[in-house]
């Protein structure tokens, strides 16, 4: 296979009920066969998350958001070769070259799912009110702009179909929505699928892997939630 590309851009697991959309870094790196698309082999980014309960180190893969360590992986990983967790060879959602909104510069902004899927952004520029009006796959939106919503190592949070159906089922669905912070390192939890429907206490983190932080009260959790005070209609 050719050398992996990296390249500004936002990527989903196309099936995960947990999602990490508060990233650190803009880039993704992979292989992509277009500007976007459900096709990506996306690099595992792999990081210590612990022991399982055997005491066996575990790893947390932040792309793939899955666990790396059981002796199936160990087999299937031989020494000289970099460690890849279970899902590394599933396509992935992607869009590269995303398009970086800055609420700071607008006001009366919003935020909707369209029925086709896409994401629909209308805004009114702040020096002079111009309509900026988009339809996207998915958006970056740059945490430069919300001091103190996210952890300072924060730069955008990735507002990707996944997260944002998930976020409209569960709006419909009346469920207690909220995010709840990760005990260790302080990233927003990201609820997906049917956990987006099914509210519960104990959540697991999308960045760091930590699977033991837990809210005062059985919540649906997504950093979106946080949006409303920024945003006139999210979702």
């Amino acid at each position: 296979m050719a050398t992996p590309l990296t390249l500004p851009g936002i990527c989903w697991p196309l099936h995960a009920s947990t999602g990490h959309l508060a990233v650190t870094t803009s880039h993704i790196t992979g292989h992509f066969r277009a500007g976007a698309g459900e096709d990506a082999i996306i690099v595992c980014d792999l990081l210590p998350a612990g022991k399982f309960r055997n005491g066996a180190a575990r790893h947390w893969c932040r792309t793939h958001q899955c666990y790396w360590g059981t002796q199936a992986d160990l087999a299937g990983c031989p020494s000289a070769q970099p460690m890849q967790c279970r899902q590394h060879a599933s396509p992935m959602g992607y869009v590269l070259y995303p398009t970086l909104f800055d609420p700071s510069q607008f006001h009366a902004t919003t935020l909707r799912l369209g029925q086709d899927g896409l994401i629909r952004l209308r805004a009114r520029a702040a020096d002079g009110g111009a309509l900026f009006s988009r339809d996207l796959p998915a958006l970056a939106i740059d945490c430069r702009a919300l001091p103190g919503l996210f952890p300072r190592d924060v730069v955008q949070l990735n507002v990707t179909p996944a997260a944002a159906q998930a976020f409209a089922a569960a709006l419909q669905a009346g469920a207690p929505l909220d995010c709840s912070d990760c005990a260790r390192c302080g990233h927003p939890h990201l609820d997906l699928g049917d956990f987006a429907l099914a509210p519960h206490r104990r959540h697991s983190c999308g960045h760091c892997g930590h699977d033991a932080s837990h809210s005062a009260a059985p919540i649906v959790s997504t950093p979106l939630w946080r949006l409303r005070h920024h945003i006139t209609q999210c979702f």
